[in-house]
């Protein structure tokens, strides 16, 4: 387990919204290919250019219920195309 998982959205896609959204890509693209007990790195591919609070809510549902707010901000480390992106991820889930 590489521990690093690579987002994947159709190229079009450039804002993601929505929590059943964000609780379905977690359930197909992350769930069982990362160690959440372990450090981890989730890429957002580049075409992703914002990204409501309701898609990170429902993104990290599932990890905050198994790691906690702390257990997150301790191993997982967020990447995507920009800084202020990141960021707003961030601010979003704490």
């Amino acid at each position: 387990m590489s521990n690093t998982v690579n987002l994947v959205f159709n190229n079009t896609i450039t804002k993601l919204a929505g929590f059943p959204y964000g609780e379905n890509i977690f359930e197909t693209q992350v769930k069982g290919k990362i160690d959440l007990q372990q450090p981890c790195k989730i890429i957002f591919p580049n075409n992703i250019e914002g990204i409501a609070s309701s898609f990170v809510q429902g993104f990290f549902a599932e990890i905050i219920n198994s790691i906690g707010f702390q257990g997150i901000e301790d191993k997982i480390k967020i990447e995507t195309s920009s800084k202020e992106l990141t960021n707003d991820i961030w601010n979003k889930l704490l």
